[in-house]
């Protein structure tokens, strides 16, 4: 009789401990998956991805000696498909001149540049030629990735950044 009430009273210990700890701790452990349903600023993912991230562009500026075209161009050192580069700008005196049109993409081969007959918006895995004037400003890149606009600030021979 006395074993029969021992098993009893553990029992009923068990279903408390059951029911005091184990459902609430599976409810708070649970409750842990909520961060990964909030929405993802998409912008921030994209700025980080160009301050040292996924996309390394370098503004490599010469002075314009020659004819050349590329003289000063865009070189993408990491890029990718899913990022695009949608627009350029440079800035003199405090004025922001689009310059979208007069950009090109190219492509190495073999030793020999290609320039493409191709407007922007273009994926970033082009390397992009810039007009022989903007080789002393700065330039600002309008980057679309993950259905969002980003705009990068790249100087003479140095490696864009967001602010």
């Amino acid at each position: 009789m006395r074993k029969a009430q021992s098993e009893y009273i553990g029992f009923i210990i068990a279903i408390v401990i059951i029911a005091l700890v184990i459902i609430p701790l599976f409810y708070i452990l649970s409750n842990y998956s909520v961060p990964s349903a909030k929405k993802l600023d998409y912008a921030q993912v994209l700025k980080n991805q160009i301050n040292g991230g996924g996309i390394l562009i370098f503004f490599n500026s010469t002075f314009p000696e020659t004819s050349s075209a590329l003289n000063s161009n865009l070189i993408v050192l990491k890029g990718s498909t899913n990022y695009t580069l949608a627009g350029v700008y440079y800035m003199k005196n405090g004025v922001i001149y689009n310059i979208t049109s007069n950009v090109k993409p190219f492509v190495f081969s073999n030793g020999i540049v290609t320039i493409l007959n191709k407007n922007l918006p273009q994926p970033l895995i082009y390397n992009f030629t810039l007009p022989n004037y903007v080789w002393n400003y700065s330039v600002i890149l309008q980057i679309n990735g993950y259905n969002v606009t980003v705009f990068a600030q790249v100087y003479p021979n140095e490696t864009a950044f967001t602010s």
